[in-house]
């Protein structure tokens, strides 16, 4: 298997690491794999995720193509959406996380056209989504797409028709309402010389991995430097606390900002075999 690393702008030759930096990412055999922030793949505005605080649609982080040893859940299966709610201080709407748990609504909240849509989103939950909950209690989202999902046209989150009190940003965590990104295309490129592609993160240099830091090799020390806040497929992850237990070699470690996406100047790690989701400042 190889490793990959992310790249960001809407040319091969003027690529970033990040969406709006100014620094640089050179990405051997640069190819599209997809798009981060605005819209969401073609998968129904009903089935857009919704934060289950709040109930409003969650920012649409990125929609990725997975080269075809990171699909997996399946060889069918050969994209992933990943959505964002930094919802652990907003004010939960009562009724809502119910609903999303596919608690049928009272007469009261079916009268109600904002829990209605809240209730219709979790009849119309996609087959694939996978929710995620971050330490801090904050919600996320990711889901696994078919060819003809990712190829779709991409969709814009259902209309706005929050009710009174839900506007305060501190309130009400981010929503595709308010805080979308602004959409850019994603490419990814081999990623040479990570000495840990194909092996599973773990402590200690458990099972061959070398974490990043660990040694003084001064070829090491520079491909750590240069991999440093760069999002991936697989090789060597760089957490900023802890070391998550549980990834497996198919790892996706995506840095804060792309998207949207706020971790406070941090990463998270997304594991597509083990399931594994976390992510620390």
């Amino acid at each position: 298997m190889k490793a990959y690393d992310l790249g960001f702008g809407e040319s091969a030759d003027e690529l970033t690491v990040r969406p709006g930096k100014t620094v640089g990412i050179d990405l051997p055999d640069a190819r599209v794999a997809g798009w981060c922030g605005g819209r969401a793949p073609g998968i129904g505005a009903a089935s857009w995720p919704r934060s289950p605080v709040t109930g409003l649609p969650m920012t649409h982080v990125i929609t990725l193509g997975l080269p075809e040893d990171y699909r997996r859940k399946g060889a069918d299966l050969v994209a992933i959406a990943f959505f964002h709610a930094d919802d652990h201080v907003a004010d939960g709407v009562e009724g809502v996380a119910e609903l999303l748990a596919g608690i049928p609504p009272t007469a009261e909240q079916a009268a109600d056209p904002f829990l209605a849509e809240v209730a219709a989103t979790a009849a119309a939950r996609h087959p694939q989504q996978r929710d995620l909950e971050d330490l801090i209690g904050g919600a996320h989202a990711l889901i696994l797409l078919t060819a003809e999902e990712f190829a779709a046209p991409r969709i814009g989150p259902p209309a706005d028709i929050r009710p009174a009190g839900l506007g305060d940003r501190y309130r009400r965590g981010q929503n595709a309402w308010d805080d979308s990104a602004p959409e850019i295309t994603v490419w990814i490129g081999d990623r040479p010389g990570d000495p840990n592609t194909g092996i599973a993160p773990a402590a200690g240099g458990a099972g061959g991995y070398v974490e990043a830091w660990s040694s003084d090799d001064e070829e090491l020390s520079a491909f750590w430097s240069s991999e440093e806040g760069v999002s991936h497929l697989g090789g060597t992850v760089m957490p900023c606390q802890r070391l998550p237990e549980g990834l497996t070699p198919y790892v996706f470690e995506l840095e804060d900002g792309v998207g949207g996406l706020n971790l406070g100047g941090g990463n998270a790690q997304i594991d597509l075999e083990s399931g594994v989701f976390d992510w620390a400042q």
